[in-house]
């Protein structure tokens, strides 16, 4: 297993909650890192700070990903302003409680944008940028880590559009593995229910589980990192989650 030293990794919606965890946990290993974020400008700028202070190189660039042109943009502002791009952390990401017949088709359209077609264009992206470049090591392995969500197993009622959203990446976790080899890897990590890590009071609803421990932020980072060092392993969907996926 590689080391991630000196390697970059864009994370999308990387200022807040999960994703700040993913970036810190990444630049803790080695890595620079590519913060996106959306509207959280302050938040993206502390962390960048945070990161520069562990000696770790830190860009930010911003995108609103309901925008079919944005993902692309993201991904080639990211590999110029760093050189090139080793780690797409797909993290961004929208929630909805809201069923299908409560969401509007625009709204319907919108959380596809985001949570679907947005990984994809950025993975897509990396990969034309990485088969152009002539600056890239010969032994270069990009990783695609898309973030899914346990409910992935099965839905849940009340959250069809946004369950479709991430059925649709998993999906695309294992066609774009088999489709983007064998220079680039792609692999999912499906949380369960996971502490905001600046807000202790808003531990989501853990619900019934096996393991009598919940996943926490760390947790799924430590997969994350896993995923991103391993060059053996593609098309994989990483569930943490304390087991709730098995009930």
């Amino acid at each position: 297993m590689k080391t991630l030293d000196d390697k970059v990794a864009l994370v999308t919606g990387g200022a807040l909650r999960l994703g700040r965890e993913l970036s810190i946990a990444l630049a803790r290993e080695g890595c620079d890192i590519v913060i996106h974020y959306r509207e959280s400008a302050e938040d993206a700028k502390d962390l960048a700070g945070e990161i520069r202070a562990m000696g770790r190189q830190a860009w930010l660039v911003c995108g609103d990903f309901n925008n079919i042109f944005e993902p692309e943009a993201v991904m080639r502002t990211a590999w110029e302003m760093a050189g090139w791009v080793d780690i797409l952390v797909n993290n961004a990401a929208e929630f909805s409680q809201m069923t299908l017949l409560e969401m509007t088709s625009e709204e319907i359209e919108e959380i596809w944008r985001v949570n679907t077609l947005a990984p994809i264009i950025l993975a897509k992206t990396l990969a034309d940028l990485a088969s152009g470049s002539e600056i890239l090591p010969d032994d270069y392995c990009g990783k695609v880590i898309n973030i899914l969500d346990r409910r992935v197993s099965k839905p849940d009622r009340g959250c069809l559009p946004y369950w479709l959203t991430k059925k649709g990446l998993e999906a695309f976790t294992l066609g774009g593995a088999l489709e983007l080899a064998p220079r680039i890897t792609v692999n999912a990590v499906a949380p369960g229910p996971v502490l905001a890590p600046e807000s202790p009071d808003l531990l989501e609803p853990a619900g019934p589980m096996p393991l009598a421990v919940r996943c926490l932020p760390a947790d799924v980072a430590e997969a994350v990192l896993f995923l991103a060092k391993t060059v053996a392993v593609t098309g994989q969907v990483v569930y943490v989650d304390s087991g709730q996926h098995l009930l």
